[in-house]
């Protein structure tokens, strides 16, 4: 299809591109809170791993982003979050595009814990397998580079890091969409704050919200130092 409606107003449509452990879960919630986020069925919509994640946040934080205010029209928003299948590299459809990134070295920390905590995966040498993801990582987001060299004018990039800070990113973000927030972006922000958005408790997915972690590791702070040159993309 080349456009969406919901009823009889056409959805905004944009292409979304993510690696794994960026943050990609967290902003999909601040989107859920901006925006009237419009979906339709995809092989990997209906599977339990969303549905476990969700228990590891509080309800009343999901309820909260559920919510409009009084003003607030209804602006339908279709964002392609597998439109190269499930963390596929991207690939430039012509449409704008949202690319999110985050430091290689906290998404390696975090995804070897969140591996073997969670889906119990045994990684035998464990050098060999940063060296492999951190490959992947170059792949994936020299991809989206040439997208953004192509056509830098509709590709906004959002720096995690940014992203945790302040509200700012996020109204970033409903700029480069174009259309009017469902939720102001300091009350989406003050909604998705880590401590405030997770249940208390022992959680292996949304496990830290600590960006630094992997610098008090004296282990992974040797390995995660020598996974490469990252500096292309600002890390």
């Amino acid at each position: 299809m080349s456009s969406y409606h919901f009823g009889v107003r056409l959805a905004r449509d944009l292409d979304y591109f993510a690696f794994p452990r960026t943050g990609s879960h967290f902003l999909w919630h601040c989107f859920t809170g901006l925006f009237d986020l419009v979906f339709f069925p995809t092989p990997y919509g209906d599977q339990p791993e969303p549905k476990q994640r969700r228990e590891e946040l509080d309800p009343m934080a999901l309820k909260a982003l559920e919510l409009r205010t009084d003003d607030a029209g209804y602006h339908p928003v279709h964002i392609h979050h597998d439109s190269n299948g499930l963390h596929g590299v991207p690939v430039d459809h012509g449409r704008p595009v949202i690319v999110l990134i985050r430091n290689p070295r906290p998404v390696l920390y975090s995804y070897y814990q969140t591996a073997t905590s969670r889906w119990g995966a045994v990684i035998p040498d464990i050098d060999a397998w940063l060296k492999e993801q951190a490959a992947l990582y170059e792949r994936f987001y020299a991809a989206a580079w040439e997208i953004r060299d192509k056509a830098p004018q509709r590709v906004h990039l959002v720096r995690f890091e940014e992203l945790r800070r302040d509200p700012a990113a996020l109204q970033q973000i409903v700029e480069f969409v174009g259309v009017p927030p469902k939720l102001p972006a300091d009350f989406v922000f003050w909604c998705c704050q880590f401590d405030r958005f997770t249940k208390p408790g022992d959680r292996t997915f949304y496990r830290q919200g600590d960006d630094d972690a992997w610098r008090r590791d004296p282990v992974w702070l040797a390995r995660l130092e020598n996974i490469g040159d990252f500096s292309r993309y600002g890390y």
